[in-house]
Formats: structure tokens, C-alpha cells, sequence
């Protein structure tokens, strides 16, 4: 699988704060996200409808975006991969939850790779046609509780690191960053590059088929999650921040233009309809320019010296 790893050495920590960003993040921002994506599964599970489908999907890309549970417990680093296949997978999933669909194997036995259990998986069920079938509503139920079930592990890493005597400072700021600048990565490169003709593997070749959530048209939603993630870990709430961190140690300027490429990468994305990525040039610069406050300014102003192990190309 191809992946992209950054190592970082982070040469700040913070000597105002009562506790660090690491902490106040996961107390306000991580679990509190873990849940909402929790309840939102409960409320699909009972009602299979469109709006559940796309407030648990938001609520979830929230998690996904700035997900640090595999960095604090190794044995958690491929649980985002077990809800969500996008980008990591190279057989056609819509093939082969058709045959599932049509199968008469019970659902358990006709679910039985991780793949056919993802939000992916669950999206082609809801949506491959205008009606849900008796079947098709026992495997989405089966989806979603196996979804659930990822999602309370990640609540309970986050739980536990709260209860556990901390790492060091500068390690957790680190994983936040590292975890910041990846996210960025696939925002501008996987999700709005490909099927834009932006990105550098499919230069001026526009298909809105490899957009995030094609079947659903609900890309666009993805992406503004996305940026409502960036956008709690780095604006001025009342809860202590990796922004707030920052600028305590001197990087005003660099965490206001950070601030400010979340903010023109909604109101781009606020311009764009019916997850049509025709005309997602601005949308994709200013993804572009997110990246680079983070990669480059940010990370220079924190003095953190940051490099790329393998790249995929992409």
C-alpha cells in the first residue's frame, strides 16, 4: 500500500499553558467528534436515509482528518482503513458489493472482508439505486455496526491517553502537525486533485468518478468537514488549541495564515455544487495554500525540521 510518512522533530513546547494542546484537543475536540459520529450511527441505523447517511458521513471525516489514535497505539493505525477505504484500495468495491447484494449468503458471511464493511461499502449499498431492499437494509445495519465498533476503540485510545501519564510535550506536538500536514496532503492531492485534473497524476483529466463519495454527491460535505477539523484545531475557541500553541511560541503570523487558507477554502468550496469538480481550480489552490502554511511556514517558525521518507507520487 502506497503511503505517505512524514517524520518531524518538534523543538517547541510550551511553558504557559496548564496543559498541553495534545490534551485540550482530545477532551474538546477527538472524543467529543468520536461521539457525535457514534450517535449519528445509531440514528442511521434506525432510519436509512439520506440526511443520516450525510450527517454521519460528515461527522465521521471530522475523525478521519485529524485522527491520532494509531500514533498514541500502534495497534490502532489501521483502523481508519477498516471504516474508510478511499484512495487505499486497488479492487472495484461497487463490483463486489453488487455480487454481495445479490448474494443469498447470510449478511455475515456475505460481509466478510474489512473493505465490504466500510462507509465506502455502506454507500454503494444505500445508493447504488433509488430503492433500499430488505437485504440491502440488513447490511447496511451490519456495516454500520461493525463502523461502530472502530469508532468506540478510537474513543477509548483517546479515554485512555487522558488517564495515562502523558508522553512528552514535544513528541505529541509532533503527531499533531505531522497528522495537520498529511491531512492537507490528501485534501488537496486525493480529494480534490484527482478529480479535478489538478493533481499531478491525472494533469487536465477531469472525472468526477474519483471524486470521495461520487455515488452519494456528498464530496463537497467531505471536504468542508475536513475543514471544519483544521479549523477547531487551529482557530481562537475558548479551549486550548495546537493554534493557541502556537502562537504562544511566537508564530502569530504563520497560524494566521493558516487561518486564514481555511477560511478561502470554504468559501471556495461554498461555490461549488452537485460534487461537479469542473471548475474546483480555486478550490484545489487554496487546498494548495493550506498545505503550504502548514509544510512550510508554520513548520519553520516552530522550528521543526520535517522529512519525507517515501512519497508515493501522487
Amino acid at each position: 500500500m502506497k503511503k505517505i510518512l512524514f517524520t518531524l522533530m518538534f523543538l517547541v513546547s510550551t511553558i504557559f499553558a496548564q496543559e498541553t494542546a495534545l490534551i485540550s484537543i482530545l477532551k474538546n475536540i477527538s472524543i467529543p467528534n468520536v461521539q457525535n459520529t457514534i450517535n449519528n450511527a445509531d440514528a442511521l441505523k434506525k432510519d436509512l436515509n439520506e440526511q443520516n447517511f450525510k450527517k454521519f458521513l460528515k461527522s465521521w471525516k471530522k475523525v478521519e482528518a485529524i485522527y491520532f489514535a494509531g500514533e498514541i497505539d500502534n495497534d490502532y493505525l489501521d483502523s481508519p482503513r477498516y471504516i474508510d477505504v478511499f484512495h487505499n484500495l486497488k479492487e472495484d468495491l461497487n463490483e463486489q458489493m453488487k455480487r454481495v447484494i445479490a448474494s443469498k449468503d447470510d449478511v455475515n458471511i456475505a460481509l466478510f472482508k474489512n473493505s465490504f464493511k466500510t462507509i465506502n461499502a455502506l454507500e454503494y449499498v444505500l445508493f447504488n439505486d433509488k430503492e433500499i431492499t430488505t437485504r440491502e437494509k440488513l447490511l447496511s445495519i451490519e456495516i454500520i455496526k461493525s463502523i461502530q465498533s472502530h469508532l468506540n476503540d478510537i474513543k477509548e485510545v483517546y479515554t485512555n491517553y487522558l488517564k495515562q501519564k502523558p508522553k512528552e510535550e514535544k513528541w505529541e506536538n509532533a503527531m499533531i502537525i505531522n497528522t495537520l500536514v498529511a491531512s492537507t496532503y490528501r485534501l488537496k492531492e486525493w480529494r480534490i486533485g484527482d478529480p479535478s485534473g489538478n493533481s499531478s497524476k491525472y494533469k487536465d483529466d477531469i472525472d468526477n468518478k474519483r471524486a470521495e463519495y461520487f455515488l452519494s454527491k456528498n464530496s463537497f460535505e467531505a471536504i468542508t468537514s475536513i475543514l471544519d477539523a483544521h479549523d477547531e484545531i487551529m482557530n481562537t475557541s475558548n479551549s486550548y488549541n495546537f493554534g493557541k500553541m502556537a502562537i504562544e511560541s511566537g508564530a502569530k503570523a504563520e497560524v494566521m495564515e493558516v487561518q486564514n487558507a481555511i477560511k478561502n477554502a470554504k468559501i471556495e468550496v461554498s461555490k461549488l455544487k452537485n460534487d461537479d469538480f469542473s471548475n474546483a481550480k480555486e478550490l484545489y489552490n487554496s487546498a494548495k495554500n493550506l498545505h503550504n502554511a502548514y509544510y512550510l511556514s508554520l513548520i519553520e517558525q516552530l522550528s521543526v525540521t520535517a522529512k519525507i521518507l517515501d512519497a508515493d507520487g501522487d
